[in-house]
């Protein structure tokens, strides 16, 4: 039996690293394109949720670029959101004054034929 101890070098590790973060930004990536699609049409699904990956260590230099756009793009998309949650509330406030102004009375009205 050997007892063969693998040591990580610091190229291996930084390699690791950079995987971990790319497949971070490709996750958050892919949310931007599904809710900006959802944007587009609300009958599309839901993505799932996720969790904030653990990431040990900085973001390599390389990827800093494409982190900033996505969440750029993160923020356009938050901002719309935003703007049609705002306008579904208004419509909603909207059908509701309708109903309500073209609903029966709840309760018995009664006329005065002596009058």
């Amino acid at each position: 039996m050997s007892d063969d101890v693998v040591v990580e070098t610091p190229e291996h590790a930084e390699m690791r690293l950079r995987l971990h973060w790319e497949t971070a930004l490709d996750r958050l990536e892919l949310d931007v394109i599904l809710a900006e699609r959802l944007l587009e049409d609300p009958t599309r699904q839901v993505p799932e949720p996720w969790d904030e990956p653990l990431l040990a260590g900085p973001i390599p230099g390389d990827l800093q670029e494409r982190a900033i756009s996505i969440a750029e793009r993160q923020r356009r998309v938050q901002v719309r959101l935003s703007e049609k949650l705002t306008s579904i509330g208004q419509q909603h406030a909207f059908a509701q004054r309708i109903q309500q102004a073209t609903r029966p009375p709840e309760v018995p009205v009664y006329l005065d034929l002596r009058a």
